[in-house]
This record gives structure tokens, C-alpha cells and sequence, in this order.
């Protein structure tokens, strides 16, 4: 009938234009219960409100003996729960659960089932268990039938036979606060207080240790850890103790579930910040052995694996926060795509200085303590981490370049230099007659020829320009000096030996001025010019006027014959 109903409306009406159906999101709980977190996290929220038929509603809807099905009956059932649970129960927390609407698999369980937590009696342990169902259209997770028909005789189970002493029932439990007594959350204080103070006791002992092993051999790798992992270690041993301690004490389900969610929660940031300080301090040993050793190449590849091991941690723990709270991290990664993420969040120049970073420790054009040319700029570098590089310049800012722009620009290092390169070049008067320029050049060569410093290959002093005020010579040669400091000192000493030589010739140094002749502005010194015009006779009559530079066996008798500080001396 419905069937012919149907086609005469559509023959008497007419067609209306075909339209697309907006597409339904998937149907909700109201109560949450997609996944048994959010079972676990619902059931306790209506413990902690007092709200039992609320609580029942977390409960299976199949028949349970013993129990009539009726709303009160359910929320009497809800209510025995709840007290079988404050004495020896205890609910799996939101960091144990399973997000996942089809929950663990590998569980050993089976399909739809779930443990969620578990009851301590004589004989053992009862496992508390949720079963998925169907509940008005959706699959949920509820308490299952076999658990809930174990209740009533768990509830005759004797309270005091199973945990501690119950310290609470001897305290007026006042008002109720958060769905627990007061007295309740004074014993969680208590309890807290207690397991920092024991903590703190044992790191003590630790740090004596620590100061004892210093005193009879001074700083170590072991004490170095030791002194890192102190503060973290206190955190999670205070977080160990405090559970411990909880399930000594008899307090309700509701202040053990969050007691010991935070717990985790403590645990899970003191585990991080351990593995944080014992990466950094992992890389300043490594650091100061290579140091030692004069591997400084490696100091940029130790930082960079330094920051990437705290940077997964991080990662890690941002991962499980999410998971904790109900938000599958590998899902979100997995929907959004690396790409897509990248761009969601802006991280196209990240990960471009993340390349740059990558090629700096590979290619290494510049390491830890270089001095570099980089553009324009001048400056040592002292950090090259996974964004930027830190540079200090001269006048003593800090310089911070993104290593995406850092690696694409020429660099020049001046800490790779092997030799210094002494290039002066000397003005001398137009006054300086031949013999005298003979002179000079003859006696330059011989001072670079026998400086233990200066590199005698490729030295030369050449005779290069008539000038317009000056008569010059080019002096070209390198110089052997640990670092620019070192250098200095060289060259100054080596421009003292070229003014020597000049005012021994007899000549002078000419000022870039110009002078209208009447006369002659000064007097040569006759008795030096006679000298210096011997001295080149005596070269042209040897034959080695000629020879630009000397042969090494007059290396050998210059440098035996000349006054020069030994190789290595430091030279004044």
C-alpha cells in the first residue's frame, strides 16, 4: 500500500528540481561513551555529581540477575558500584585508555571488549570490563553484564580485610567537595607532602654522594649525570611514592582516579625533563672530549643532535598529552599530510632553515669560535643551532642570521687561513739614487730569506712603480702565525727590520705630497751613499746582483750569519 500511495503522489504532484542531500555527520553520544575513555572519564564525572542515574546509564541494558531493571533498582546498583570501588576498586586512567572507538586489540579480549579496571579481593583481582553495544543508533561502550552481576558480592566483601587502616574513618569527613569528603582531600595533601619530603631525603643522600666522588676525584662523566638528573628524578620518585602511598589509603574512587591522573601526568613531564637535562648533559661531555681531543668540527653536529633529541622528547610528550586528552596525534598527522601540516602551521621557513642548519654541519664552511666574512659583516661565530646562527660581530652585538639566508651567502673564514699574507708597500724619496734602490731591494730579500717566520717561497721585494711623489716597492710574502694575534706581532716585527733597512741605505720615506724644487731639500748622507755603492760593487763583481732570490745554501748561511728569534719564539 505504501508502495501505490507513493506513485500516486508522484503522478498527481508535480516533480520538484532534483537537490542534493547535505551530507549527515555521524550520530553522537550524548554521554560520550564512543570510546571507552570517554566511558571511564563520563562514569566517574556522575560519581563525583552524586548523579546515580546518570552513572546507570553507563551500564549495559541487558538483563543482570538479581536486578529488576527498574530505574531505582539501577541507580541502587550504580551507587553499590561506587562504594565497592572506594574501598578496593580502581578505574584505569585517561592515560591507559583506549581512544579508539573500536578500543584495544591487542588486548587479548576480544572484539568489544575492554578492561577498564580492576577490584582487589581475597582471592585476587576482578577485572572490571566494558562491552561495546548498540544504543539508540551508535555504537557505545558500556559497563558489561558479567562485571555488574559481580557487584552485590563484592559489596559483602569485608572493607577493612583488603587495605590498610582506614585512617579517614576516624576524621569527621565534613563537607563534600568535587564528589569527596574534605577529609579526603586533606589526606591527598598530607600524602603528597609526604612522598616530596621522602623524595627529597633520598636525592640528598644522592648529591652527598655526588660530592663525596668529587672530593676523591674530582669532576666525572657519573657525577655530571648525577647533577643533572637530580631535579627530575625528585619529580618522578615523588610521583612514584605518591601512588604507592594511594593505594594504601583508603579514600573514594573519584580522588584516586584524578589523584593518580595527575600522577601520570607529573610522570610523564619529570621523565621528559630527565631525558632533557641527560641529552644536554650527554653533549657537554662529548663536547669536552672532542675539545680535548681538538675536534672542535664536531661541536656543531653535537649541538645539532642535542637539539633534535630534545625536540623529539618534547614532541613525544606533546603526543601523549593529546592522546590523553582524547585527540589521536597519528590520526591528525595522518589527515593533515607532513605537507599540509607544514603549511597549516607555517612552517615553510622552519623547515627551510631546518635544510640550512643541515648544510652548515655537513659541508661545515664555518664551525663553533671561526671568524668569518658573511655579505658584509664581520664577526665569530658561537652558535649555529636549528634555526639560526649566532654570530658576535666586532663591536660586540649579536648577530642572528636564519640558516636558510646564512648558508646561501658567500662566506669567507679566516680562522682556515694557513699563512698570513704580508703585503706593504714602501714609498721611499725620488732622492734615492740606484745603488742605494739596489741596495734596499737586496737587503729586503735577505731579511724575508732568513725569517724563521716568513714562508721563503713565494717571498720577493720588487722595485714596481715610479709614482708621483714616490718611488715604490712591493714587498709580497706569507707568514706563519697560529692566529691573527700571533700575526700582528710578525708583521710589526718585520716593518721595524724594513724601517731599519731604509735608514741604512741611507734613503727615506717619502710623504704623498708635492714640492716645488729651488734646491735641493737636504743633504744626502755621503759616508751611508758611499757605502751602499760599494756594497753593490762588491754584488756585481760576485754575480749576484741579478739573482731575485737566493740560492738555499745562502738561505742557510744568511739565517746562521743574521739575528733572528728561533722558529716558534715569540718575537718582540
Amino acid at each position: 500500500m505504501t508502495l501505490s500511495v507513493s506513485v500516486a503522489v508522484a503522478q498527481t504532484a508535480p516533480s520538484p528540481a532534483p537537490q542534493t542531500a547535505p551530507a549527515q555527520a555521524p550520530a553522537k553520544d550524548a554521554l560520550g561513551r564512543e570510546t571507552p575513555q570517554g566511558l571511564v572519564t563520563g562514569l566517574i564525572s556522575a560519581f563525583a555529581a552524586g548523579d546515580y542515574d546518570r552513572a546507570a546509564r553507563f551500564f549495559t541494558t541487558k538483563k543482570i540477575a538479581g536486578n529488576a531493571g527498574t530505574a531505582a533498582s539501577r541507580a541502587a546498583l550504580a551507587k553499590t558500584f561506587q562504594q565497592v570501588l572506594d574501598r578496593n576498586g580502581r578505574l584505569t586512567t585517561p592515560a591507559e585508555l583506549s581512544t579508539d572507538p573500536n578500543g584495544r586489540i591487542d588486548d587479548g579480549l576480544g572484539e568489544g571488549l575492554e578492561r577498564i579496571g580492576t577490584i582487589q579481593t581475597e582471592d585476587g583481582k576482578v577485572e572490571l570490563l566494558a562491552e561495546r553495544v548498540e544504543s539508540d543508533g551508535v555504537m557505545v561502550w558500556v559497563i558489561s553484564a558479567k562485571t555488574l552481576s559481580a557487584i552485590p558480592a563484592l559489596a559483602r566483601t569485608n572493607p577493612d580485610s583488603l587495605s590498610f587502616a582506614a585512617l579517614t574513618n576516624y576524621v569527621p569527613a565534613g563537607p563534600v567537595v568535587g564528589g569527596a569528603p574534605v577529609v579526603h582531600w586533606g589526606m591527598l595533601l598530607v600524602i603528597a607532602g609526604l612522598a616530596y619530603v621522602a623524595a627529597w631525603l633520598v636525592i640528598l643522600l644522592v648529591r652527598l654522594i655526588v660530592r663525596l666522588i668529587k672530593r676523591a676525584h674530582g669532576e666525572t662523566t657519573v657525577t655530571r649525570f648525577m647533577e643533572a638528573a637530580a631535579a627530575p628524578a625528585r619529580l618522578l620518585l615523588t610521583a612514584v611514592l605518591f601512588v604507592v602511598a594511594l593505594r594504601w589509603i583508603e579514600v573514594t574512587v573519584v580522588i584516586r582516579y584524578y589523584a593518580e591522573f595527575g600522577a601520570q601526568l607529573t610522570s610523564w613531564f619529570g621523565l621528559a625533563w630527565l631525558m632533557w637535562r641527560l641529552s644536554g648533559a650527554a653533549g657537554e661531555v662529548a663536547l669536552g672530549r672532542m675539545s680535548r681531543r681538538g675536534q672542535l668540527s664536531a661541536y656543531a653536529i653535537v649541538s645539532f643532535l642535542r637539539r633534535v633529541f630534545q625536540g623529539l622528547v618534547a614532541l613525544a610528550l606533546v603526543a601523549a598529552l593529546l592522546h590523553v586528552f582524547g585527540i589521536d596525534f597519528t590520526t591528525a598527522l595522518a589527515a593533515l599530510g607532513i605537507g599540509g601540516l607544514a603549511i597549516a602551521l607555517g612552517a615553510q621557513k622552519f623547515f627551510e632553515n631546518l635544510i640550512g642548519s643541515l648544510t652548515l654541519i655537513l659541508d661545515q664552511p664555518v664551525r663553533v669560535g671561526d671568524f668569518c666574512r658573511f655579505g658584509t659583516a664581520l664577526g665569530t661565530v658561537e652558535d649555529i643551532g636549528m634555526r639560526s646562527t649566532r654570530i658576535r660581530t666586532l663591536d660586540r652585538t649579536v648577530l642572528t642570521v636564519p640558516n636558510g639566508e646564512f648558508s646561501a651567502l658567500h662566506i669567507e673564514n679566516f680562522s682556515r687561513r694557513d699563512r698570513f699574507w704580508f703585503h706593504p708597500t714602501l714609498s721611499v724619496r725620488y732622492d734615492t739614487d740606484p745603488e742605494q734602490m739596489r741596495f734596499l731591494l737586496q737587503e729586503l730579500r735577505a731579511m724575508l730569506y732568513a725569517h724563521p717566520r716568513v714562508d721563503p717561497d713565494p717571498a720577493r721585494v720588487r722595485f714596481i712603480r715610479l709614482g708621483a711623489s714616490s718611488l715604490d716597492i712591493e714587498i709580497f710574502a706569507y707568514v706563519y702565525a697560529v692566529n691573527m694575534d700571533d700575526y700582528l706581532e710578525v708583521q710589526e716585527d718585520l716593518l721595524l727590520r724594513c724601517m731599519e733597512i731604509v735608514a741604512k741605505s741611507g734613503s727615506g720615506f717619502a710623504f704623498p705630497s708635492q714640492t716645488v724644487y729651488v734646491a735641493r731639500d737636504s743633504v744626502r748622507d755621503g759616508e751611508k751613499a758611499t757605502a751602499a755603492r760599494d756594497s753593490v760593487k762588491q754584488w756585481q763583481e760576485a754575480g749576484e746582483l741579478q739573482v731575485p732570490r737566493f740560492h738555499p745554501d745562502r738561505i742557510r748561511e744568511l739565517r746562521n750569519t743574521l739575528e733572528y728569534p728561533p722558529p716558534g719564539a715569540a718575537v718582540r
